[in-house]
């Protein structure tokens, strides 16, 4: 068995047919399909019931609610397959994802994460492709300043996990996806497929949008992430550059708060000069990222002075078609 997909599910009976047969309808079908209902109260486990009933590549677990780090930690760990693939219960796989994924995966040993572009639909909102970074270096200059893969669309290698002791991590709850791409660029290389592989859902319901409207467990989780990211560089930050990363990685704390365009400019500048120094990612690509922060500084913020910068410069490339 080459593939075992897994897919936390709470309450999700509205979207979880349309998600169930996604991954069942693959054009690859050597794969288990691991389906954790975790202490659901709708009718989420009558319907993966159901489909147990017609597919016997469906392991389910039935449990008590214990979060989605315990639910994907559980399903790493019993998964029989070469590889992990993630799945939400509320997201669509394109039919061709997994055979697609694989081939990168089986082609190239030294990928340890393979993700993809995705589709953001939801209800009252039109249809936007996000398009993740597709190289190594690139998508790693992306991680130091923001999460790098869609984590429903990922495929990783198990052996990594277990040969590591590397693992989801409860100390990042709401932003797990965020810190295992900091551990896991510690041990291999990362790609995107550079086309639409996941049909993924905006909600206003999500954890993740409900989690940023916590703003001290927000700042506690993002602070220790950040430093993650930065010590890949090997670079240590100041309190005040501390709290200057947390204000320009929302529009709105920016908008909340007056930055110090030189503080900032110095902190950029060092990030830049750690980087080259470790060689860890594209130069290019990081200077595109830390300017689309100073660029969206600028709209927010209207500050001329912003202009006579090279971050502005890069912030324009970076939103260039």
């Amino acid at each position: 068995m080459k593939i075992s997909v897994i897919m936390p599910v709470y309450n999700a009976e509205k979207y979880l047919d349309e998600a169930i047969q996604s991954i069942l309808n693959q054009t690859y079908k050597d794969c288990e399909f691991i389906i954790i209902n975790d202490g659901s109260t709708d009718d989420s486990l009558s319907i993966i019931e159901r489909y147990k009933k017609q597919d016997e590549r469906i392991v389910l677990i039935d449990r008590e609610n214990r979060g989605i780090v315990a639910s994907l930690n559980e399903g790493i760990q019993i998964a029989k397959g070469k590889y992990i693939a993630r799945m939400d219960a509320d997201d669509i796989s394109l039919p061709t994802r997994f055979e697609e994924q694989l081939k990168i995966m089986e082609n190239d040993k030294n990928i340890v994460v393979c993700g993809s572009w995705v589709n953001i639909f939801g209800e009252n909102r039109k249809d936007k492709v996000f398009k993740y970074f597709e190289q190594d270096k690139e998508i790693k200059a992306n991680l130091i300043m923001s999460c790098c893969f869609a984590h429903p669309s990922v495929i990783m290698r198990k052996s990594v996990f277990v040969d590591n002791n590397i693992w989801y991590d409860e100390n990042f709850k709401n932003a797990e996806d965020y810190h295992l791409w900091t551990q896991l660029a510690k041990v291999g290389k990362f790609y995107n497929i550079p086309r639409v592989l996941l049909n993924y859902r905006f909600l206003e319901t999500s954890i993740t949008r409900v989690a940023d409207k916590n703003e001290s467990q927000r700042k506690e989780v993002y602070t220790n992430i950040f430093n993650e990211a930065l010590n890949l560089i090997n670079y240590k930050r100041t309190e005040e550059e501390i709290e200057l990363s947390f204000i320009i990685s929302h529009k709105d704390r920016i908008k909340a708060n007056k930055i110090d365009l030189n503080k900032l400019k110095v902190y950029f500048d060092k990030i830049v000069q750690s980087n080259n120094r470790n060689n860890f990612a594209d130069s290019f690509t990081l200077y595109k990222m830390l300017g689309n922060r100073w660029l969206l500084n600028f709209i927010i913020n209207k500050n001329i002075k912003s202009i006579f910068s090279k971050y502005f410069l890069y912030g324009v490339i970076s939103v260039i078609k």
